[in-house]
């Protein structure tokens, strides 16, 4: 890992110890994994996943969606990750945000980043054998054989 890399990697740990809603955008799944550990008097802390949107905005939008019992969030920590999914859990990221939920609501939010983890890296698996079978793909070239 070089510098840059490991400087982006230190930027996204000190991020997911210290922001209390932050979306880590997948680019090469088009999804992300959100991490809201707000509290209100009948929601808990939650972490889920959710298509990429185009703005900061739309993604602040997205909460009157995604969690309707609480206000928007007054801040919000936006994270892209153009690497693959498992370079995530290898950078330690992964076991970062599972111990930082841990703290924040106990073992049912770790499993719930877990799972959301896990749905991210299946998606990717997917996208990469289409991507090998070509699927969603049109030849624009074809060689003759004359």
């Amino acid at each position: 890992m070089d510098e840059a890399e490991g400087n982006f990697s230190e930027r996204m740990l000190e991020a997911i110890r210290t922001s209390e809603v932050m979306s880590v955008f997948f680019i090469r799944v088009g999804q992300s994994l959100i991490a809201d550990l707000r509290r209100g008097e009948e929601t808990g802390p939650a972490v889920m996943i959710d298509d990429i949107v185009s703005t900061p905005q739309d993604r602040l939008q997205s909460f009157r969606r995604l969690r309707p019992g609480l206000p928007l969030p007054e801040r919000l920590t936006l994270a892209p990750w153009p690497g693959a999914v498992r370079d995530f859990r290898e950078r330690g990221l992964l076991e970062a945000l599972l111990e930082r939920c841990r703290l924040e609501g106990g073992e049912e939010l770790a499993a719930a980043a877990e799972t959301g983890f896990k749905r991210l890296a299946f998606l990717e698996q997917k996208y990469l054998r289409d991507l090998v079978k070509g699927v969603g793909m049109t030849t624009i070239w074809q060689r003759s054989d004359s």
